[in-house]
């Protein structure tokens, strides 16, 4: 199963924006080989041979400057037609002008045109480092239109990053072009002379790129879920797979055919040199388009992945099985020594090369099937997480879907004994256990939408919900079923598993709003009813509302309210409470967003006594819970009073 690939704009303003991008790369990477490249082998050119460098070398420029300034033309307009209430020319035209006159992003295109046609003055006064400052000037406005400068307010490492990445891809890709004109016309010793001198500012930009998209594909993709599972990720992949193809090409010029322009044979390497160029120089338009699509997909780290394959990685078992994370230990330290005796043999010892070539897939033959049990069976949503933000509010919906859609087959309680289990071959499963937390929300979503298939094969235990319920509902559902789980896996300890805190939005003092999210950092006191603290507001000693403070120093004095009459259903549902015993009741969340403890009505002494909520805010602070999910133990307060 493929992810979508939702291609903002559709195709065609992908391709405009990457032939803008490729057009203002060759405008700074020709005006950079003419400062840094081309001096010292027009030095040693013949009479007749320099002028004809430096005329085509103009006529590259002008071209490169036309390319950047329809790119970018091409570029408003088919942005204007996306929005644009008409298809027809007049209104694009209308929409591409309030763009440019009323946006950042048209006014950043203005600037980057007003840059293009100063390079070109400067060219024409042959004011050659103005006009690569210039360049370098509209390839820096061109982060502006990035996802970094979208996701940040004003300057940030992420958009420094972007920024680095796109000179030194230009100045390495917009350069091909010109050093290509300089070894068709000069001689090949003059060649020569260029080739290594590009070759250090090539490094340099191939360093500069490996660290930059290194940084982006860290935020921006966020890990192998990403990389394989959307189409941003694919992309990048396919990005990635020519930057390295590039590295092929820019290693092949350096190693083998720059010394061979200065050779007294050199005919055949100058030909040899030129399809090289030429070679790298298409590819690197194929590494421009790709970005142009790529930037115009959402970033993975705002999308569901598609998991592609069949298993995915985990480390579950070597987490609690010693000798099976001995077993992988020893497997990945095979493969590694077998890594280092190829890289000895080509690199070191050239002569046993095809012997360590022979024992090193021999090693990795007998090693690679024991890291089998490094991947677990896996589903297309298998990294797909609840977007619901586990709300209070969609918990209270999927239990009420739960009643209409689930209780006949698992019961009214999900232990899995409805009323129509009666001639069943196979029993609904138990939604109380322990275990249903350790699935992932992406498992528990592909069940839900595709259903279960009998043990045997025959048919499905359970049907698919895809056809009846809409993603969000089935999302809700899910939310629903983990926090029926939660509350009835709570004893008077409190719960023996992580137990998230249904989100929720709060109106306090003065009134700004604040989301249970907001609150990270913060231990928060939720009270459930007014008769927890009736003092708070005495008016409303009868309304079933919730009251949130929060116990950190900057929170002092700060009761915030949650007018939301489904925040105590969902606190009752994840407490194991029934939603008549729920008033009254008070719960500690921690400042990562997890439920503590709880109180049940009419306990004493209780968290208005200040010593019993300090010790417990105390006991908190001690044993932090960080990230993660299932069902491992909590660190928890055992000896708090409930």
């Amino acid at each position: 199963m493929l992810p979508p690939f939702a291609i903002d704009g559709g195709l065609s303003l992908a391709l405009a924006r990457g032939l803008a991008v490729a057009g203002l790369f060759s405008v700074f990477g020709t005006a950079l080989a003419r400062v840094a490249v081309m001096p010292p082998a027009l030095a040693l050119a013949q009479a007749a041979t320099g002028p004809e460098a430096l005329r085509r070398w103009r006529r590259l420029m002008a071209s490169s400057i036309a390319l950047a300034g329809l790119g970018l033309a091409g570029w408003i307009w088919t942005t204007a037609g996306t929005l644009a209430a008409a298809p027809e020319a007049g209104a694009v035209a209308r929409t591409a002008w309030i763009l440019l006159a009323a946006t950042t992003f048209g006014h950043v295109f203005l600037l980057q045109l007003g840059s293009l046609v100063l390079v070109a003055v400067a060219v024409g006064r042959r004011y050659q480092r103005t006009a690569l400052v210039l360049a370098g000037f509209a390839i820096a406005l061109e982060s502006l239109h990035s996802h970094a400068f979208g996701m940040t307010e004003g300057p940030s490492w992420l958009l420094l990053s972007v920024l680095l990445h796109l000179l030194a891809g230009a100045a390495w890709l917009g350069g091909l072009l010109p050093l290509l004109i300089v070894v068709r016309t000069l001689p090949p010793a003059a060649a020569a002379v260029a080739c290594r001198r590009f070759s250090p500012l090539g490094i340099a930009c191939v360093l500069t790129l490996a660290a930059t998209s290194v940084a982006q594909f860290w935020v921006l993709v966020g890990g192998l879920p990403g990389l394989l599972g959307t189409g941003y990720g694919l992309v990048a992949l396919l990005k990635a797979a020519l930057f390295a193809l590039l590295l092929g090409f820019a290693a092949v010029n350096r190693q083998r055919l720059t010394p061979a322009l200065a050779a007294s044979a050199a005919g055949q390497a100058r030909r040899r040199m030129v399809r090289s160029l030429a070679g790298e120089t298409v590819v690197g338009v194929l590494i421009v388009l790709a970005a142009g699509v790529l930037s115009s997909l959402p970033p993975a780290m705002h999308i569901q992945p598609v998991w592609p394959l069949p298993v995915r990685p985990s480390l579950a078992i070597v987490r609690t099985d010693p000798a099976a994370r001995w077993q992988a230990i020893g497997a990945a330290s095979a493969i590694g020594c077998a890594i280092v005796l190829g890289l000895w043999a080509v690199l070191v010892r050239p002569r046993w090369r095809w012997p360590a070539a022979v024992v090193a897939l021999l090693v990795v033959a007998l090693a690679a099937p024991r890291l089998d049990l490094l991947f677990v069976p896996a589903v297309p949503t298998s990294f797909q997480h609840s977007p619901t933000g586990f709300a209070a509010s969609g918990i209270v919906r999927g239990a009420r879907l739960f009643a209409a859609n689930c209780a006949s087959c698992h019961g009214a309680e999900g232990r899995g004994n409805g009323p129509a289990t009666r001639g069943l071959a196979v029993a609904p499963g138990d939604l109380t256990a322990a275990r249903v937390l350790d699935y992932g929300d992406g498992r528990m979503i592909w069940w839900l939408s595709r259903g279960i298939r009998a043990p045997a094969g025959d048919g499905l235990a359970m049907p698919g919900f895809a056809a009846k319920l809409s993603n969000r509902q089935q999302w809700e559902l899910v939310d629903y079923v983990r926090a029926h789980a939660l509350g009835a896996l709570r004893s008077a300890a409190g719960w023996s598993v992580r137990a998230r805190a249904p989100g929720f939005e709060a109106t306090c003092p003065g009134g700004r709003t604040i989301a249970l999210a907001g609150l990270r950092g913060r231990i928060v006191r939720l009270m459930v009813g007014w008769s927890a603290a009736a003092s708070a507001r005495p008016d409303n000693a009868a309304s079933p509302v919730t009251i949130i403070a929060a116990s950190g120093p900057r929170a002092a004095g700060d009761v915030c309210v949650a007018h939301d009459e489904s925040v105590p259903s969902a606190y009752a549902i994840v407490a194991g409470l029934p939603p008549d015993g729920i008033t009254g009741a008070e719960f500690l969340i921690d400042g990562h967003g997890w439920l503590r403890a709880v109180q049940t009505p009419g306990t004493r002494p209780g968290w208005d006594d200040a010593g019993v909520l300090a010790r417990d805010v105390a006991n908190i602070r001690a044993h932090p819970i960080t990230a993660g999910g299932g069902s491992a133990p909590m660190p928890m307060n055992t000896q708090m009073k409930m």
